[in-house]
């Protein structure tokens, strides 16, 4: 099941030397994306992001937008929108670990049951689907979605500093954009994105280099870089530096939000199982498909259902490298969509008929 991977800069077994060559290969022009991590750490996490911010009440299209680009990268999205979601997911659940943003989504009450999570997820679902469909021009039903969010983002806030002395900062917003594109950058074919270009890579990080811009990132945090190697470089770093260790942890309030969050979404996907992918989100983070085996205390400790769903998510990654089981899957995928935001059936069962519908898209 394992899919090897080759390094870009020196065409060796990724295992063997990529992180030397691309540190390398970033050095020599000049960027560090260690240093670019550590002001992020630093200076981003004093640095607000709401209305007290300049970059925050800047209500324009950023200089560098280039609309064939976005456009380019919305089809790529498309293109893979199964593996999309589920990078997403993973990157969500790991987004969660982080404790400071944790605290402020614990405050708001908005992810504390499996309800509150639904409605928030599949709020934010139907959001990104809005990002990746229509135009961006100002007044745009794109343009009114990130007003929506950028209300909402300065709302928690202002609650935040009230309870908890807090403000939402640029490091917070970077590790959450990382969350929408930092592992199709990194672990694309542990996500089923195969043969993944250059240029398809460069218009999907313009996409989210410009949503950035225009939720309030400066560009000094903005994740997303012209360079394709510097992103990927800062990604990795992100991965092993922040993420990972902070998801190692497993902390009660992490492991509970992931729950709420995997109880929420099995109403849009019941192939969803908390402990199962938690375990794929660690092969992921980890790049190591060695844990699959009877020798992996966590693995024996699966049942036989999530050792089946296990398998399962494997052969289904392995087998988006075909594009009938692509386009397939892709099918299933806008289906799921469609059902969530016109009659989402199964949420009817667990929360009522009434509380079901997410009805982001009547003002737009």
């Amino acid at each position: 099941m394992c899919v090897q991977r080759v390094c870009e800069f020196c065409q060796m077994d990724e295992n063997f030397s990529c992180a030397d060559c691309q540190e390398n290969n970033n050095k020599r022009k000049g960027f560090s994306a260690q240093d670019f991590v550590e002001h992020l750490l630093t200076k981003g996490s004093i640095a607000p992001c709401d209305e007290t911010a300049d970059q925050f009440n800047n209500n324009k299209l950023p200089p560098y937008y280039d609309e064939e680009m976005y456009i380019r990268g919305q089809k790529f999205f498309h293109k893979h929108i199964f593996g999309m979601f589920l990078g997403n997911l993973l990157g969500l659940m790991a987004g969660l670990s982080i404790q400071s943003s944790l605290a402020v989504l614990i405050m708001t009450k908005m992810s504390g049951s499996d309800y509150t999570a639904y409605k928030r997820y599949v709020s934010t679902i139907l959001h990104m689907m809005i990002w990746y469909d229509s135009d961006f021009k100002p007044g745009s039903r794109l343009w009114k979605s990130l007003e929506n969010v950028k209300q909402k983002h300065n709302s928690a806030s202002k609650k935040s500093m009230c309870v908890l002395k807090y403000r939402i900062n640029q490091k917070d917003m970077a590790l959450a954009q990382f969350g929408f594109m930092g592992l199709i950058v990194t672990r694309n074919q542990l996500l089923g994105i195969h043969d993944m270009n250059d240029d398809e890579l460069e218009c999907f990080l313009h996409v989210w280099r410009v949503i950035g811009y225009v939720l309030g990132m400066e560009e000094q945090y903005n994740l997303c870089r012209k360079n394709i190697d510097e992103t990927k470089a800062i990604c990795h770093e992100i991965l092993t530096r922040v993420i990972t260790p902070t998801v190692e942890e497993k902390q009660t309030n992490h492991l509970d939000m992931v729950n709420y969050l995997i109880n929420g979404l099995r109403t849009m996907n019941p192939f969803l199982e908390t402990k199962t992918f938690m375990f794929y989100m660690r092969i992921v983070l980890n790049n190591d498909l060695t844990c699959v085996g009877n020798n992996d205390l966590e693995y024996r400790l699966m049942s036989n259902d999530q050792k089946f769903r296990l398998r399962a998510i494997l052969l289904t990654i392995k087998s988006l490298q075909y594009s009938l089981v692509r386009i397939l899957l892709n099918s299933l995928q806008w289906f799921s969509v469609w059902i969530i935001k016109t009659y989402p059936y199964l949420a009817f069962y667990k929360f009522g008929k009434a509380n079901s519908y997410v009805n982001i898209m009547r003002t737009y």
